[in-house]
């Protein structure tokens, strides 16, 4: 008799703790400290540094970094610190917001095109191409001078061009995991179509959209920096980098460089980081949502 040798069983691989992940990846936890610490200061900077922003002081104008006034001061004798930390929260909440926004909007929109396929997507495709005709400076813009300059028609313009991008992402992917057996299984034994999309499409998504709203983030900060320089961003007295930016601008050439440095510093630092982490978690992380070996 032959003997038959037994079946090798094949156990596939465990996926990578994220804890164990990010204590492998330096640069990647690094990143991620210092953003957080970023936003961390910009959000409980005020209870530590009790000075409120738009307080004026013609007595202290155009003074240089000091004990008492670690940023120095503008041209009417407001604390730059603090408004460093409250345009930091008018900016980051605003970009966070943007993100939020597009991903909810995009997500829903990728789910009902990518599942019902026919008109629906036709719709969502037509709609999405006709935004994308216009960079997001502009619609902005339009948006901004349609309704009234300030940080809320920035928002509602850099969100409405912020939700193309998830959608045009997340349809393709939905698309592909209609495709896959465990959907079509499930699907063929009855599941409710809710079901099938919550429970077991949308899960998938997820690891797409932290990387997109990573991306999105820093560049709506960036661009609600522009639309500030433009005058077109948040109204004076709110403090918001841009308008710090362009108000310290002429002071360059006479010396007054911290007017307008540290809130461009800040700026610098929030687009940095954002751009950095998404790079590095985008060559990390497969289009499945598994972790694969850092380099």
């Amino acid at each position: 008799m032959t003997a038959i040798a037994a079946p090798q069983i094949v156990v596939p691989a465990r996926r990578r703790p994220f804890r164990s992940f990010l204590r492998r990846d330096r640069a990647l936890t690094l990143t991620l400290s210092f953003l957080a610490a970023l936003i961390v200061a910009t959000l409980i900077g005020p209870l530590v540094w009790r000075v409120q922003p738009d307080a004026i002081n013609l007595g202290a104008v155009l003074q240089a970094p000091s004990l008492g006034h670690p940023m120095g001061t503008d041209d009417t004798g407001r604390d730059v610190l603090a408004r460093v930390l409250a345009g930091g929260r008018t900016s980051i909440l605003a970009g966070l917001t943007i993100a939020l926004i597009g991903a909810v909007a995009g997500c829903i929109a990728a789910l009902l095109a990518g599942s019902m396929r026919g008109w629906v997507d036709t719709l969502f495709t037509w709609l999405t191409n006709s935004i994308l005709c216009f960079p997001a400076i502009l619609l902005a813009m339009a948006i901004a001078m349609a309704l009234q300059p300030g940080v809320a028609a920035v928002v509602i313009g850099l969100s409405l061009h912020s939700f193309p991008w998830y959608m045009r992402t997340l349809r393709g992917e939905v698309m592909r995991l209609y495709g896959q057996d465990f959907v079509r299984s499930t699907v063929a034994l009855g599941a409710h179509p809710a079901r099938v999309l919550f429970r077991h499409v949308f899960p998938h998504l997820v690891p797409i959209m932290i990387l997109q709203m990573a991306a999105v983030f820093g560049a709506a900060v960036l661009s609600l920096a522009a639309l500030g320089y433009l005058g077109l961003g948040a109204q004076p007295p709110t403090a918001e980098w841009g308008e710090m930016i362009t108000d310290g601008q002429q002071f360059f050439l006479t010396g007054q460089w911290w007017i307008a440095g540290f809130p461009g510093l800040g700026l610098l630092l929030a687009v940095s980081l954002t751009t950095m982490i998404a790079d590095r978690a985008r060559e990390v992380l497969d289009p499945r949502g598994e972790f694969i070996q850092a380099k």
